[in-house]
């Protein structure tokens, strides 16, 4: 059956091109179900994966993104994403109430299936659907351990039984060893059944399986039908196995033992073995008023953040060719008609500028920009950093950060006064300090006392992972629901996300950790697993790019031009990126690049590996907030200037703008608010929450810890 490009994306009804002989054979053959095929039951639940609400792809890099440090807001960091525990002011990631939100959706849609077929059926028909049965299982458990994760209580042992058993005031279960083993014992469960062959006459759930019933178009377009139930059955198996470990070290510090019998057991029944195992969800981004990916949507993250410092120098560090895939280039481009201009009528303002010292308080004049600016010498300053750091909202000059995406040059007539009547100094001419041509003659007249240029020093995201075709419109937030002149929105129509849930790449590099930290995961070893991880991270964010259309692996041209906006460059062209063609990460870069950065050589191994997987985690930031808090990597470091940069991987310690108050990280959720007619079970859990050592005072005090979340103490 040929999926359309309607049926991953975000349109309810999901139709599907042919299903209707199929719909009429239900009806009238005596040996399908009467009243429904559970398989649509699932296609309708598991449509738009994880990913199902119009604004959690804006909510994922400006909350969650901006939190584990890989953009800030273009006007400077907010300390909003962070908690002041001065201030008693506390703060989550925002799209972990998502997860709850799809627990109670997705979740409840899986149960329904799971009880349709044991209460709805003969033993025989129930025997046909026991492999959607498990795989109804394996995503339920998925769906609530995130949960219990997160805010150490959740309502499942009497979840959606108000039809079957009366219960309409469910009771919450509190998050303990017991709970964790349950749910273990469940998912084992579930495996058992795809373990062993299929049942004769199985249903297969083929095409009606959006994780994997489909395989990814190398190109724009939509996926292709798998068309292999036996394989289909056996990734839903591995990637069972390979959660049922992630899961399992989420708790070994709390509950070694069953980490202890976890590991053998999914090893020999079959984890990830390449990156074609992991699961990804599809989804369509043409729709203009609708759907995950709406290209309707203000393209926030495309407009109006820049990425950060840190993560732009953590790459650098690395030699990383991931970076112009991940990073737009900024204006230090040898064609900006700003910068030559300054470079012919006053090239020194690109050598020196003014200078505040915070420390002596005092301005000091004509300081060198330390080469920040020389784009000529080092192309790669195209890729530039704004700070992670709230308190440097207010910097931007030499030997500081840019504390905001943006720097205006300004430039003013002789004998100009701020804040004074200056109307009498214009016009004024100024002289080309280099060699004259016809765009920037030997002198120029400046009509009004002053002019200015703004340069974006801080390099935006790549908005076109996030928003189909980087926005509806092109151009910037300003003159309409633009796109941040990220290219083209032509092809929105053709643009299928493949949304990642669990993959190759973070499967490899928590092998990768364990094995580090002793355990024996197997014949590989953690330099095997790391490479293994990095070389799938890198193809995978490749063959991405040209999916969605990034301008820089994907348009050889470097401009656009419109009447209305006139020559916009929406892929400038960097020496040694994109100046010979479109940029690629090819074999060669990959095995360079795991060369010169080979496990062996770190300093530390863990945070290498880490540091993989914050690059890897670009576009599901909320893995990265896992990682830290079972890791303790990235580093939190106090840095002021970029001369104070540590080498290796590191977080910027975040602090107020005002006073300079620390600011922390959240490491658990404030427990959502049910209906009122549920308060009581509510208020109940909350109690037992707050008796847990660490908790925290307060149930909104998400500096507090879920009793798993043992690292650090």
């Amino acid at each position: 059956m040929k999926i359309t490009k309607y049926l991953i994306g975000g349109l309810a009804a999901l139709a599907l091109v042919g299903c209707k002989d199929k719909m009429r054979e239900l009806n009238t053959n005596p040996d399908t179900i009467g009243e429904t095929d559970p398989r649509y039951l699932f296609l309708n639940s598991m449509q738009d994966f994880d990913w199902p609400s119009r604004g959690y792809l804006q909510v994922v890099p400006q909350n969650v993104g901006a939190l584990m440090q890989y953009v800030a807001y273009y006007n400077g960091a907010s300390a909003g994403n962070y908690c002041n525990q001065q201030a008693m002011s506390y703060a989550s990631p925002s799209n972990i109430s998502y997860n709850y939100d799809w627990w109670e959706g997705v979740g409840k849609g899986m149960v329904t299936i799971m009880t349709y077929i044991d209460d709805n059926m003969d033993e025989i028909e129930a025997q046909r659907y026991q492999d959607l049965r498990a795989i109804c299982g394996i995503v339920k458990v998925y769906e609530a351990f995130r949960v219990f994760q997160n805010y150490g209580a959740n309502v499942y042992t009497q979840a959606f039984k108000a039809i079957t058993e009366g219960i309409t005031l469910p009771e919450y279960d509190i998050f303990d060893v017991e709970m964790y083993e349950k749910l273990d014992d469940e998912l084992a469960g579930y495996i058992a059944v795809l373990e062993q062959p299929a049942n004769e006459n199985t249903v297969q759930l083929n095409e009606y399986d959006p994780i994997y019933g489909y395989i990814a178009n190398p190109a724009m377009g939509a996926p292709t039908a798998r068309g292999d139930y036996e394989t289909q059955r056996t990734l839903w198996k591995k990637f069972a196995n390979s959660y049922r470990l992630h899961m399992a070290w989420v708790m070994r510090a709390a509950d070694g033992t069953r980490f202890s019998q976890v590991l053998p057991q999914v090893l020999a029944s079959g984890v990830y073995e390449s990156a074609d195992d992991g699961a990804f969800s599809f989804l369509n981004g043409g729709e203009n008023n609708g759907g995950p990916y709406n290209c309707a949507e203000a393209a926030q993250i495309s407009t109006n953040y820049a990425v950060t410092d840190n993560f732009v120098s953590y790459l650098k560090e690395l030699d990383d060719p991931r970076l112009p895939l991940l990073a737009r280039a900024n204006n230090l481009y040898e064609a900006n008609k700003a910068l030559q201009w300054m470079k012919a009528y006053f090239p020194d303002s690109l050598k020196f500028h003014d200078y505040y010292n915070r420390e002596t308080k005092q301005w000091e004049d004509n300081v060198s920009w330390g080469g920040v600016l020389d784009f000529d010498a080092d192309p790669m300053m195209a890729y530039q950093g704004i700070s992670a750091n709230p308190g440097d909202v207010n910097i931007s000059g030499p030997g500081q950060f840019w504390g905001i995406r943006d720097f205006t040059f300004r430039f003013y007539a002789p004998g100009y006064v701020p804040n004074g009547d200056n109307d009498n100094l214009g016009p004024w001419t100024v002289t080309n300090q280099g060699t004259p041509t016809e765009d920037f003659p030997a002198t120029w007249t400046i009509y009004n006392p002053d002019t200015s240029f703004t340069i974006e020093m801080g390099s935006r995201p790549q908005g076109r992972y996030w928003v189909a075709a980087g926005g509806a419109q092109y151009g910037v937030a300003s003159e309409g629901n633009g796109n941040g002149y990220d290219g083209s929105i032509d092809d929105r129509w053709s643009i299928f996300f493949r949304q990642p849930v669990y993959t190759y790449p973070e499967f490899c590099f928590m092998m990768a950790y364990l094995t580090l930290d002793g355990e024996n995961t197997g014949s590989k070893s953690a330099a095997e697993w790391y490479e293994d991880g990095v070389k799938a991270a890198m193809e995978e964010l490749q063959s991405e790019a040209i999916r969605y259309g990034v301008q820089v692996a994907t348009n050889t041209e470097h401009t656009y031009y419109t009447e209305a906006t006139g020559t916009r460059y929406v892929n400038p062209e960097i020496k040694g990126i994109n100046d010979n063609g479109v940029y690629a990460i090819d074999g060669s870069m990959i095995s360079s690049y795991l060369s010169a950065n080979a496990l062996s050589s770190a300093a530390d191994q863990k945070e290498a590996v880490v540091g993989q997987m914050w690059i890897y985690s670009y576009r599901q930031p909320q893995k990265m907030w896992d990682w830290w808090r079972l890791t303790g990597y990235p580093k939190v470091v106090d840095v002021n200037t970029p001369a104070d940069r540590p080498t290796g991987l590191y977080w910027v310690q975040p602090s107020t703008e005002a006073d300079g108050t620390v600011l922390t990280w959240p490491r658990r959720g404030a427990l959502p608010q049910p209906e009122a007619a549920n308060n009581a079970n509510y208020n109940a859990a909350r109690d037992e929450l707050l008796k847990i050592s660490g908790y925290g005072s307060t149930y909104n005090e998400t500096t507090g810890r879920i009793f798993w979340d043992k690292q650090g103490l």
